[in-house]
């Protein structure tokens, strides 16, 4: 466990570190952000928020804890600074409440929270409890359409023949049934408004080959994300139903969704494990991936949260090691990040010397 990290934390601190680690310096600034959280006159406990950087000429989209006053970020005045300098204009904030349905991608993807995210609680790093909830459980064919229908309907569109895939996010599926009936009928009434594109889910529950296989012949073209989340401490990170994925289990499970033409990821949150463990498992883990995996920073909302922070994590060159760990393994599988894929990721403007693709939100 961790202290707070570091409030003495400044732009010119980034600034060498970009140019010692060939770093850009907007990705450090994020990642920083993220770690640390910030010290905001917003009275809400997370936001998202969408801000211009000084060092970009793009909007892009960040969710961060609020309420850190040891952070040496600042919110305030319309401007985010560290340690009193500003680094990004805000141009818009609101509270990160956890709602039934929101888009990604210029409106190419969408996302559904239908079996009650929000209820879902037990891992000490998920900020679902500090969130507002409007995500009542959703079920059945009809239920499911009528859902779509009134999303369609709100954005004046046709149907969903122009989206590409629709992700459900939900760690409340307690079997590999429940799940598989949930995107069967997902299937059928998306289908109904004209969607053909490709179903996601992420989940811990659906892991053997059998039920792989009969997501994909029920909801295909499918797309499954495991949420394995870390490496080390699992039996105390994790609620039970999460702690029991092995790492030996998720590689054999992305090589069956390989076999069975299933794209396979792996949700991930860098900050929890020490370095060696963290480079060594994803490192392993990347090897068995058809989709780039949602490696994200860990966000302490309190104090509690902060002491299960790994020591190494509290100095940012650890992200900057990982980083550079990682990149070569998913580099050589042909895979890169996406913007609107990942809100907290280690990566912003460049990938293994590449630029980060758009659209950022």
């Amino acid at each position: 466990m961790s202290d707070k990290g570091d409030p003495d934390l400044r732009l010119e601190t980034i600034e060498a570190l970009s140019a010692a680690h060939d770093v850009p310096v907007l990705d450090l600034l994020m990642i920083a952000a993220n770690m640390h959280g910030v010290d905001a006159d917003v009275d809400i406990p997370r936001a998202r928020i969408r801000l211009s950087p000084e060092t970009s000429s793009e909007v892009w989209q960040i969710i961060l804890p609020l309420e850190n006053p040891d952070s040496p970020f600042r919110l305030a005045g319309g401007q985010l600074r560290l340690d009193g300098q500003k680094v990004a204009r805000i141009e818009a904030l609101e509270n990160d409440d956890v709602v039934l349905t929101y888009l990604r991608a210029g409106g190419r993807s969408v996302t559904l929270n239908t079996n009650s995210r929000s209820n879902c609680i037990g891992c000490i790093f998920c900020p679902n409890i500090i969130e507002d909830a409007a995500d009542a459980t959703v079920s059945g064919v009809d239920g499911l359409e009528s859902v779509l229908t009134w999303l369609c309907a709100d954005l004046d569109w046709p149907g969903l023949a122009q989206v590409e895939v629709i992700t459900v996010c939900s760690g409340c599926f307690h079997t590999p049934a429940a799940a598989i009936r949930h995107m069967a009928e997902l299937r059928k009434a998306a289908g109904r408004l004209g969607f053909t594109g490709r179903l996601h889910l992420l989940s811990s529950v659906v892991r053997d080959r059998d039920d792989i296989k009969r997501l994909a012949e029920l909801a295909g073209p499918f797309h499954l994300t495991f949420t394995l989340e870390c490496f080390e401490r699992r039996d105390v990170l994790l609620k039970s139903t999460k702690a029991s994925l092995t790492v030996e289990e998720t590689c054999r499970a992305l090589d069956d969704c390989a076999d069975l033409g299933v794209l396979g990821d792996f949700t991930y949150v860098a900050g929890l494990d020490s370095l060696a463990a963290a480079a060594d498992g994803l490192e392993r883990l990347s090897g068995c991936v058809t989709a780039f995996p949602r490696i994200q920073v860990y966000q302490a909302h309190n104090d509690l949260m902060r002491r299960y922070r790994s020591a190494d994590a509290a100095d940012l060159r650890y992200y900057i090691d990982l980083r550079r760990r990682v990149e070569p393994a998913l580099a050589a599988r042909g895979l890169a990040p996406k913007s609107w894929e990942n809100y907290r990721p280690l990566w912003y403007e460049r990938f293994a010397g590449e630029a980060v693709a758009g659209p950022r939100i």
